[in-house]
């Protein structure tokens, strides 16, 4: 079985890949939000700050994880 050190690791890794693709999908909207008529912008720059939110979240999630307050989860 995994330490929590090591279960820690896995899901901080895998919070880094979900900020990556929030990433590739905040310059995929900022792309359509060039393009984009006035009827359509504040949709886009909606989706765009819910994407930096969501990345946000996770970057504090992962501040968390150094720490052990989150420790009797993983038990």
């Amino acid at each position: 079985m995994n330490s929590v050190a090591e279960k820690k690791k896995i899901i901080s890794d895998f919070i880094r890949q979900c900020n990556d693709y929030a990433d590739g999908q905040v310059r995929k909207y900022q792309a359509r939000l060039e393009q984009a008529g006035a009827m359509n912008a504040l949709e886009i720059e909606t989706k765009i700050y819910n994407w930096k939110v969501y990345k946000a979240f996770n970057i504090y999630t992962i501040e968390e994880l150094k720490t052990d307050e989150l420790d009797s989860w993983f038990t």
